[in-house]
């Protein structure tokens, strides 16, 4: 140790309580600086709250970072399950187009062997001794006859049948073939038949259901007045009313317009309450409707479904309307006039005469055919 440094070792001690009562005088006025000096510079508390906004902005900004982030994986989970489902589709659509192909290979090679196997039948056809002029006769009377059946069995077509049914007749007069006679003979009974059927007119009689529901928006329905209109003009007297007097005009005049307001009828049954717009709307609706089902009835030729169709359109007029004009009754007459037609007449049985002409050229072929007075017998 030096010397200055003992001096200041001794002289420390007694300077100490002077230094300490002046530290103990200025830590007042230092407190009271602070506080001065806090209040004084306000900059701090903005920093302090521009701090905080910062932080919080920043949070915020991260939430919105995660729930992007969140919402991203779960389209990108929906994309990736769309693929997967397309992927498997296609490989679906793949497997299905390789069955396709091989089917159509196969339908094709079928194809090609049946028109090989259709050019060996004709190039022997053609080589056969018996393959002449009236072999294809019967050919054609045997297409003509079938197709007479096809057309009355699945179209209902009278005429049509009745139609090939004479031209098969005509090729086989052309045939000049004596065994041919009861197939002839046959095709008469049937051709007979045909016409003793009652013919149905089935285009006009769609057309006039057609008709009918164009009529029904027309009907009277809800009447803008039960009267007809006065013969009269309004202020117009009649003649003799200036022969009365007073009174008795007065009376005739109030007789009269109580007339015109109260009208009586006597009807058998009871009349419904005026219908309002929308029901009115949806029974005509309904009516189109049933007019509609029984032209597809009327097409399908059934009688019962045609019947019950045209029977709720006359059961709704008689009810719900209000009044009876000439087009009301002439759409109830048209109604009744339709509900009285045969759409579904008993079909005659036309396959014999195609039967026994069948059967006659398979025995043409095996050779047994009888005589020509065994055939006519």
């Amino acid at each position: 140790m030096t010397t200055d440094q003992k001096d200041q070792a001794t002289s420390t001690p007694a300077e100490t309580p002077a230094s300490n009562a002046g530290q103990t005088k200025a830590l007042p006025n230092a407190g009271k600086a602070a506080r001065q000096n806090a209040r004084m510079h306000p900059l701090s508390m903005v920093n302090l709250f521009l701090i905080a906004g910062l932080a919080g902005v920043a949070g915020y900004g991260g939430w919105l970072a995660w729930q992007q982030q969140q919402q991203t994986a779960a389209e990108m989970a929906v994309l990736r399950d769309r693929l997967q489902q397309t992927q498997n589709e296609a490989s679906a659509l793949a497997a299905t187009e390789g069955e396709l192909l091989v089917k159509t290979e196969g339908l094709l090679k079928q194809a090609s062997s049946l028109a090989e196997q259709v050019a060996h039948n004709t190039d022997r056809l053609g080589k056969l001794p018996g393959a002449e002029r009236q072999d294809w006769l019967l050919a054609e009377a045997e297409y003509l006859m079938r197709m007479a059946n096809q057309r009355l069995q699945l179209e209902r077509d009278w005429s049509g049948a009745l139609s090939m049914l004479q031209a098969a007749d005509n090729v086989l007069v052309e045939t000049r073939n004596p065994a041919y006679s009861k197939v002839r003979a046959q095709l008469a009974k049937e051709m007979l038949a045909l016409r003793a059927a009652p013919a149905l007119d089935y285009t006009g009689a769609v057309l006039r259901l057609q008709a009918l529901q164009e009529a029904i928006p027309q009907l009277p329905w809800v009447p803008e007045r039960m009267l007809p209109e006065a013969q009269t003009e309004v202020g117009e007297e009649p003649a003799a009313a200036s022969d009365l007097s007073w009174y008795e005009g007065l009376w005739q005049r109030l007789s009269q317009a109580l007339v015109g307001m109260v009208r009586i009828r006597d009807r058998e049954v009871p009349v419904q309450g005026p219908l309002s717009p929308d029901q009115q709307y949806y029974l005509q609706q309904n009516m189109h409707l049933m007019l509609e089902q029984a032209q597809i009835a009327l097409l399908r030729q059934q009688a019962d479904l045609y019947q019950h169709s045209l029977k709720r359109v006359v059961d709704w007029l008689n009810e719900y309307l209000m009044m009876a004009d000439d087009q009301a009754r002439a759409v109830q007459a048209s109604l009744q006039e339709l509900q009285q037609w045969n759409v579904a007449p008993a079909i005659p049985d036309i396959s014999n005469s195609l039967q026994l002409l069948q059967k006659k050229i398979e025995e043409q072929r095996r050779g047994t055919v009888a005589p020509a007075a065994e055939a006519d017998a």
